[in-house]
């Protein structure tokens, strides 16, 4: 008898094959996808939903009924992503994980990512602020916790006046920066 032999793997040469990057391409652009239905679902749902997820992760391990398309977790990443993180700014993850995704998947720079990272940064900086100041103190949270915190700290150190001049400024920036409209 013939003793079984085990094949090495050399985690180098895996992460070189182009089938790993592929793979993982995939999985972002899923993630991409996933986030997006989750997210455009929550904007639908989140009164229904929110309840059963209020800070309780503990849903995830025993689930109930929601009415996110994504079920629990759709329910819970898109509670934690707007009401605790970024707001309608979140779809801007959905924007990186795609990039990064499209990109391993075919194997070339179709996009450049430290421009998509940079512009991911901003925007959900300046977008989840502008939420917030534009559609303060409502049931929905439209800039999230971090607009929310951002919005008042401004509004504290510089009125209502300058920070809709700061948001405008900014708003504007990001605009001739993203997509360099012509005037």
């Amino acid at each position: 008898m013939k003793p079984e032999t085990v094949e090495k793997v050399v985690a180098k040469e895996l992460w070189k094959d182009e089938r790993t990057h592929k793979i993982i391409g995939a999985f972002f652009l899923l993630i991409a996808f996933l986030l997006f239905v989750a997210f455009t679902s929550y904007l639908f749902t989140w009164q229904e939903d929110q309840s059963k997820v209020w800070n309780n992760p503990k849903i995830l391990l025993h689930p109930q009924t929601v009415a996110n398309m994504l079920g629990v977790a759709g329910a819970y990443f898109s509670y934690i992503f707007f009401r605790q993180g970024f707001g309608i700014a979140s779809y801007l993850f959905c924007s990186l994980f795609f990039v990064i995704g499209v990109n391993l998947f075919f194997g070339r720079r179709l996009f450049s990512l430290s421009r998509n990272i940079k512009y991911v940064i901003s925007g959900l900086i300046i977008i989840s602020v502008t939420a917030s100041f534009l559609m303060p103190v409502q049931s929905f949270a439209w800039g999230g916790a971090v607009g929310d915190t951002l919005n008042e700290w401004l509004q504290q150190f510089i009125g209502k006046v300058g920070t809709a001049a700061v948001l405008l400024v900014g708003a504007l920036s990001y605009i001739i920066w993203r997509f360099n409209p012509a005037f």
